[in-house]
C-alpha cells in the first residue's frame, strides 16, 4: 500500500502575521482589519487581536408573583320601636390589609357585635346580635325591632412550586372551629370558601388550556341555623387542586358569619406554613412568605417513623448484646 503524505495547509493567522513582519521590516504603511469567528485581527502599527466572549450562562428568572392581600369587613343593623322611643341605626367598617374591625352597639334591649380580621394565616369572624320580647305585665306587646350583623374576613396568596414537570397535584389543610346559636325569632350561618385560579382566561374550546389554567374549588362549606338550635364545628379540612410546575397561582380564602334577632356566629379558620401537602422533592415559594416549606406526603412520614423504628430496634438490640 503506497502512503501519501499530506501537505498541511498554511494557516491563515500565520500568513497575516508574516506579511506584518514583512511590512514592517520594508517600512510599508497599511491598515488591514479581517473579521473572522475567532475575533478582530487589525494590521498596521500595531496588531490587536480580540479574543471572542466566553459563553455565558443566563439564569432563568425567577417566576414573578402577584402580591399577598389581606381583608376584613363588618356591618350592623337594628331598628326598634318601644314606647315612645324608636331609633334605625346601620353602620359598616372595613379594613384593606385585613388588621381587626369591630362595631357594637345597643339599645332598647335591642343591639348587635361584629367583628373580623385576617392576620397571618388565620381568619377571624364573629356576629352576634341582642332581641328582645317587649311586652307589658299582660303579656301584650308594647314594641317591636329586630337586629343584625355580619362579619366577613378575605386572605389570598401567590405560589410557584418548583422542581417537577408538566403537572402536579396537591393539597391544602386547614383547621375551622366555631359555634353557631340561633333563637326562636332568628337565625346563624356561617360560609367558608377556599379557590385556586392562575388569571389566566379559560375557556372550553381554548385547546391549549390545561387543568391547572381553571379555577378551581378547594373548599365550599356553608352552615345555616334557625330556630333555638346551636352547633359547633370542630374540623379539619382538606382541598386537592391540579397545579402546573413554574406557574405561579393564587389560593383564596373567604369566610363570613351572619347573625339576626338574639342569634350568634363565631368562626375561625386556620393555616399554618405546612398546610400546603406537596409531591415529594419539590420546593415552595409563597409571595407572603408564611409558605416556605414543602411538606412530604403521608407515604413519607410513614416511611420516616418505620426508619426510626428501626434505628430504635437497632440500638436497643446493640445495647442488649452488651
Amino acid at each position: 500500500m503506497k502512503r501519501v503524505k499530506a501537505i498541511q495547509s498554511f494557516p491563515l493567522r500565520s500568513a497575516l502575521l508574516l506579511a506584518v513582519l514583512a511590512m514592517a521590516s520594508t517600512g510599508a504603511q497599511a491598515s488591514v482589519t479581517l473579521r473572522n469567528d475567532s475575533g478582530v485581527i487589525q494590521i498596521g502599527g500595531n496588531i490587536v487581536i480580540r479574543q471572542p466572549s466566553l459563553p455565558t450562562t443566563v439564569t432563568p428568572p425567577a417566576a414573578s408573583l402577584g402580591n399577598a392581600s389581606a381583608s376584613s369587613q363588618v356591618s350592623g343593623n337594628m331598628n326598634y320601636s318601644v314606647g315612645s322611643s324608636y331609633g334605625n341605626f346601620s353602620e359598616s367598617d372595613q379594613s384593606a390589609d385585613g388588621s381587626t374591625v369591630a362595631l357594637a352597639l345597643s339599645r332598647k334591649g335591642f343591639g348587635y357585635q361584629s367583628e373580623a380580621a385576617s392576620t397571618g394565616t388565620r381568619l377571624k369572624a364573629h356576629a352576634e346580635t341582642q332581641w328582645t320580647q317587649n311586652t307589658d305585665s299582660n303579656g301584650n306587646s308594647t314594641g317591636y325591632g329586630s337586629s343584625s350583623a355580619s362579619a366577613t374576613s378575605n386572605w389570598s396568596d401567590w405560589f410557584v412550586i418548583s422542581g417537577g414537570t408538566g403537572l402536579g397535584t396537591a393539597s391544602f389543610m386547614a383547621q375551622l372551629n366555631g359555634t353557631l346559636q340561633s333563637t326562636a325569632n332568628g337565625s346563624a350561618n356561617f360560609g367558608l370558601t377556599v379557590g385556586y385560579s392562575t388569571n389566566t382566561y379559560c375557556y372550553y374550546w381554548y385547546n391549549t388550556c390545561t387543568a391547572a389554567d381553571q379555577n378551581q374549588t378547594l373548599v365550599s362549606q356553608s352552615t345555616s341555623l334557625s330556630g333555638k338550635s346551636k352547633t359547633t364545628l370542630s374540623q379539619g379540612i382538606e382541598g386537592e387542586f391540579t397545579f402546573a410546575y413554574d406557574t405561579p397561582f393564587r389560593l383564596t380564602a373567604s369566610l363570613n358569619v351572619g347573625a339576626s334577632n338574639g342569634s350568634l356566629a363565631d368562626v375561625s379558620f386556620d393555616t399554618l406554613s405546612h398546610s400546603l401537602v406537596l409531591p415529594l422533592g419539590v420546593s415552595l415559594q409563597s409571595a407572603s412568605g408564611l409558605y416556605v416549606q414543602a411538606v412530604p406526603e403521608a407515604e413519607t412520614y410513614a416511611m420516616m417513623l418505620a426508619g426510626l423504628g428501626l434505628v430504635g430496634f437497632a440500638a436497643a438490640r446493640r445495647k442488649t448484646n452488651r
